[in-house]
């Protein structure tokens, strides 16, 4: 097996839990002052990527998404279809499976949500900008990953062309892009994934059953 590790985003790539990312945005916006969104509108900002505009104009964007992702726990996590799928070939293969959330609140939250869901055997580590903090490390822009995986990839001694990145949003795309990794997006919605392609995801799929299917073909390019 070239794939020798494999670094999956969380929310909205592992398990979908679109009710725990609307009510941390609604208190955020609530705390800067920018009143009541309901979940309708919400959802079409989200799949519109355009959930900066209902921000309020005088509050520093960086300031909210900070908010945001501390106040970013799990209540309505549900497994991703071909989740369980995934991680058990990971295991079988002997391909280590590492979480990289965008959360800046303690891995403790992922890792409570994967004993729920009986899936925490399959996974070897998780990282969230927590741990980035605790590491010394940083973010160029917000929600940049690729300190967090450069580390991660250090620690495994596996280079970046025997590695591969799962993720719903374009921050995850970028993130990866900039090291080198091969990048498999995954979105239900159908702008979010044009989305990605436009940002040069070049494998843009709607549920983890699909990645499956591409293991074998990226393995084939895994060669450093």
């Amino acid at each position: 097996m070239n794939i020798r590790l494999v670094l999956l985003d969380y929310d909205l790539t592992m398990v979908y839990n679109v009710f725990d990312f609307y009510e941390a945005y609604s208190n955020a916006l609530k705390h800067y002052g920018g009143g009541f969104i309901s979940f309708e509108e919400f959802l079409t900002l989200l799949n519109q990527d355009k959930l900066s505009t209902r921000i309020p104009e005088d509050v520093s964007e960086t300031d909210f998404w900070v908010l945001f992702r501390r106040l970013y726990v799990s209540r309505h996590p549900l497994p991703m279809d071909g989740v369980r799928d995934l991680l058990r070939l990971l295991k079988g293969l002997s391909v280590k499976a590492v979480v990289v959330s965008g959360r800046e609140t303690s891995n403790e939250y992922i890792w409570r949500d994967l004993r729920m869901l009986g899936l925490s055997e399959y996974i070897d580590e998780v990282y969230t900008v927590c741990d980035l903090k605790r590491l010394n490390g940083f973010e160029e822009y917000l929600f940049d990953k690729s300190w967090l995986i450069s580390y991660i990839l250090r620690k495994h001694w596996v280079s970046p062309c025997n590695a591969l990145c799962i993720g719903d949003f374009t921050t995850d795309l970028l993130s990866c892009k900039k090291l080198g990794i091969p990048f498999i997006g995954v979105n239900k919605d159908d702008y979010r994934g044009e989305l990605l392609r436009r940002k040069g995801a070049e494998i843009v799929v709607k549920n983890l059953f699909e990645v499956v299917e591409w293991i074998p073909e990226i393995d084939k390019r895994a060669r450093c």
